[in-house]
């Protein structure tokens, strides 16, 4: 057997052709690890199951076959950034999480998504929920890398407003039919 050496860049690049995206727990820091785009995150609160729980389901909060993992990894480390702020939220997340495995009867990220979803419309009411929804809405459809997929040009307003840029853009309707009946004055 040959022993080869890698180095942390070809081990990235060579698992980026098996892997989308993988959670790396060494020493009690988990990390987030996207190889075919060379984005990872250092998470600092959730461990290892907290963070692939909420990866899932903030892909299950929002569904976007064609978005890359890392887009809802984002909105994990932005969750894990405000735990890292607060006891308060760290506690919550955590508490969140742990209830979904109850619900579950087990782990919640081993389930259907149809039994995933029916767990979570039972906590849709929840802060937990709440939370990981709000930040999924911030996480997912202010980040600018993503507007070009969601068919969004920005801000309009230094261009003078959507008057001037996207107010008659609507290429994706069809043109109404043209009416034979005389305009009224």
């Amino acid at each position: 057997m040959k022993n080869e050496h890698l180095n942390r860049r070809e081990f990235l690049c060579n698992s980026g052709k098996t892997l989308a995206g993988v959670v790396v727990a060494s020493s009690g820091a988990v990390t987030l690890i996207f190889p075919a785009t060379g984005w990872s995150a250092q998470l600092t609160v959730l461990n290892e199951h907290e963070s692939k729980t909420l990866l899932n389901m903030t892909r299950q909060l929002y569904p976007h076959d064609k978005i890359e993992d890392k887009f809802y990894a984002v909105v994990v480390k932005a969750l894990d950034d405000d735990a890292s702020a607060s006891a308060d939220t760290a506690k919550q997340l955590k508490a969140g999480v742990a209830n979904l495995d109850k619900l579950a009867q087990g782990n919640w990220n081993e389930l259907s998504a149809d039994k995933r979803g029916a767990i979570l419309k039972k906590i849709e009411s929840t802060a937990f929920f709440q939370q990981v929804r709000s930040k999924c809405v911030t996480g997912i459809y202010n980040n600018k890398d993503l507007w070009d997929h969601f068919g969004y040009e920005g801000s309009s307003v230094e261009h003078g407003g959507y008057i001037n840029r996207g107010f008659d853009d609507l290429d994706w309707l069809p043109n109404p039919p043209e009416s034979d009946s005389p305009k009224a004055h």
